[in-house]
């Protein structure tokens, strides 16, 4: 086992990194990382025939729902074995693309019933009524909307009870009350006026949007399962009423190993809540006690996109949160139980984002060296940035960084992804295999723009081991299951989830790097109902599907 080892480094950011200036001149921030002729990612979208162009309608009246962009996510809708894409925008029908084989995507007509034509926030995926097939719920700013999968036709459910007017963010599945059924946790981001009837000016006056903390918080919601493919609304009951954010951003994990999913919230400009899952249909929101809801200097940030996994490889789900300018991204190593510590300046990641405004994001292991690695994707809220602050922009770079596997990372994005250095307006990011090679790519919505799909073309020498987890009859994809390889000295954990990122959802199933190791001493899940199984000895360079209490299919 690779355990956690405290890096004693120190952050690795320049000085002049941060000047004005620099920012000013949009120079290429990646200090001192050789460019390869080779980089590992590569811009595939024109190859992939994934011709997607988001608008979010702004007119230059500065309404307060056109900031926050819209997601993507992978899913197989049609079950024929290969990962497809949905795209959500703003303004227009969201669009649907079947993945062909071969690295070739094809647009769907109506995005087979997918159409949602609502302001389009994020997209979630997973199985609802445990027919086999994953349904989608959209989130929009207005009233969000559950689609049922009919064996590949989508048709909008009338009355499934998630139709809250409000304006809702980011969503994610899980099964709190492990009856067998995927709840849903849906954030609301604040309360506004369509049209937005704020108005904001510079002294010079220029209008820009106004601040977050013009808008009353809301309150997030939580959707029981009723197992007929509906969801009744039990925020009340399940202690989660009463806890109003600006909510962005939202993760479900079983943070304490206790066998029950927690909940993680993202707020903008206000403490991040932990729900902490108590197995008796209730939760404890213990943010600050946990030491998960602030800066270390004790700071409400600005949290947007979320990610939770173990980087450490220690066992534990760790948590990294993207901030605005001047706030550091922010990652919260778990230290056992439900107890964090704010590693962001000794691992490299806060200092670096100082400049940034960050969104979508993953830790992943993009060079499958055994240790998960990290991208955000970054963008100014305000279109007029640059007019209202020449030290900054609203397109900007993205960035990559290795997980050395001490506690820290470094940016090698001009050697791996020099790509991600033209400036664009970011905002969601879904992880996933959509060719089964073993390796993640990524796609980035971004605002205004068309999408970007960077394939990985993979790193030669290190293998890997993909699962997919299957609750018992081989039918439901097994989200909240945690599963942890073996292989050598190395050990990893994942676990599986449906939603997270900023307003996207990933790839159902969890992958593993070996580094150079070429195979795998076993592979354990803990399973959603709790129950514990091993399965010694799996083959590597391949994808395997595991079913609760049936083997390997």
């Amino acid at each position: 086992m690779i355990g956690r080892r405290r890096s004693s480094l120190r952050p690795h950011v320049a000085a002049g990194r941060l000047a004005a200036g620099v920012l000013a001149a949009g120079a290429l921030l990646a200090v001192g990382v050789p460019v390869s002729a080779e980089p590992v990612f590569r811009d595939a979208t024109a190859a992939a025939g994934i011709d997607f162009l988001h608008s979010n309608g702004a007119t230059g009246d500065k309404q307060c729902y056109e900031q926050m962009g819209s997601g993507a996510c992978f899913l197989d809708y049609d079950g024929d074995g290969r990962l497809d894409l949905y795209l959500v925008t703003c303004i227009g029908p969201n669009r649907l693309f079947k993945n062909e084989g071969g690295g070739k995507f094809a647009a769907v007509p109506d995005a087979a019933g997918l159409d949602d034509e609502g302001y389009g926030m994020a997209a979630v995926a997973a199985d609802v009524d445990n027919d086999g097939d994953p349904d989608v719920v959209v989130t929009n700013f207005g009233p969000n909307h559950l689609y049922r999968n009919d064996g590949g036709r989508f048709r909008l459910i009338e009355n499934a009870g998630i139709e809250d007017p409000r304006w809702g963010c980011s969503a994610t599945f899980l099964d709190y009350d492990r009856d067998g059924f995927l709840d849903l946790f849906i954030t609301n981001y604040v309360q506004v006026a369509d049209p937005d009837t704020n108005v904001c000016h510079t002294q010079d006056g220029l209008r820009l949007y106004c601040p977050p903390r013009r808008y009353p918080r809301e309150e997030d919601l939580l959707y029981r399962n009723r197992g007929d493919g509906t969801f009744e609304n039990v925020t009340a009951p399940a202690g989660i009423a009463g806890f109003e954010g600006r909510g962005l951003g939202v993760v479900a994990t079983d943070f304490d190993r206790d066998g029950w999913t927690d909940i993680y919230v993202a707020n903008d400009l206000d403490p991040n809540f932990l729900y902490h899952n108590n197995g008796d249909g209730t939760f404890q929101e213990m943010g600050l006690l946990a030491g998960a809801s602030h800066s270390e200097n004790g700071s409400e940030e600005s949290g947007m996109g979320l990610a939770a996994g173990d980087y450490d490889n220690d066992g534990w789900v760790d948590l990294f949160v993207t901030n605005f300018i001047n706030e550091t991204n922010t990652l919260y190593h778990n230290e056992g139980g439900v107890f964090f510590l704010d590693e962001s300046a000794t691992s490299g990641l806060g200092p670096e984002s100082l400049p940034w405004v960050g969104w979508g994001t993953c830790f992943f292991d993009f060079d499958r060296d055994g240790f998960r690695d990290v991208l955000v994707v970054n963008g100014h809220t305000e279109s007029d940035a640059e007019a209202s602050d020449p030290t900054t922009s609203w397109k900007q770079p993205d960035y990559l960084y290795r997980n050395r596997g001490d506690g820290g990372f470094d940016d090698v994005t001009a050697e791996a992804a020099p790509v991600l250095l033209a400036h664009r307006a970011g905002r969601g990011a879904a992880f996933g295999d959509p060719d089964d090679d073993g390796d993640v790519d990524v796609v980035i919505v971004h605002q205004n723009d068309a999408a970007l799909y960077l394939e990985n073309t993979g790193t030669p020498g290190n293998h890997w081991i993909g699962i997919r987890g299957l609750l018992a009859g081989g039918v439901r994809d097994a989200v909240g299951a945690r599963v942890a390889v073996w292989s050598g000295g190395l050990r990893g954990t994942q676990e599986i989830q449906a939603g997270s990122s900023y307003l996207s959802c990933n790839d159902p199933r969890v992958l593993f790097g070996l580094g150079e190791s070429a195979a795998v001493d076993s592979v354990t899940v803990d399973w959603p109902d709790g129950s514990h199984e091993s399965f010694p000895g799996r083959g590597t360079d391949r994808y395997h599907v595991l079913i609760q209490g049936e083997g390997e299919k």
